[in-house]
C-alpha cells in the first residue's frame, strides 16, 4: 500500500513540474502578432460623402499604401468603416495597361 502511495505522489509531483514549464513556455515566450511599420505615416483627408450627414474621412498609411474611408455613427456613438482599398495592388492592376 505504501508503494503505491508514493508512486501516486511522484506521478502528481511528475505532473505539476510538466505544467509549471509549460505554463512558463507559454508567458515568456514573445508573441509576434503585432506589426510594426519602420516609418508610420498617415494621411488624413476629410471629405463630404453622399447620404452622410456626418462626412467621411479618408485615412492612408503612406508606408504601406493602404486606404481606409471612415465615418461617424451618431445613434451608435462609434466610428464605423466604408471601404478600404489597396492602392498597391491597385496601381499594379492599372500598370499592366
Amino acid at each position: 500500500m505504501f508503494l503505491l502511495k508514493n508512486t501516486s505522489l511522484s506521478g502528481v509531483i511528475a505532473l505539476n513540474v510538466l505544467l509549471i514549464t509549460i505554463l512558463g513556455f507559454l508567458v515568456f515566450v514573445p508573441n509576434g502578432n503585432a506589426q510594426i511599420s519602420v516609418s508610420p505615416s498617415y494621411l488624413a483627408v476629410p471629405s463630404q460623402a453622399n447620404g452622410l450627414t456626418t462626412g467621411a474621412v479618408y485615412i492612408m498609411d503612406t508606408s504601406s499604401h493602404e486606404l481606409v474611408a471612415v465615418a461617424w455613427n451618431r445613434n451608435k456613438k462609434k466610428i464605423v468603416p466604408l471601404g478600404y482599398r489597396n492602392i498597391s495592388m491597385d496601381a499594379q492592376s492599372v500598370g499592366g495597361r
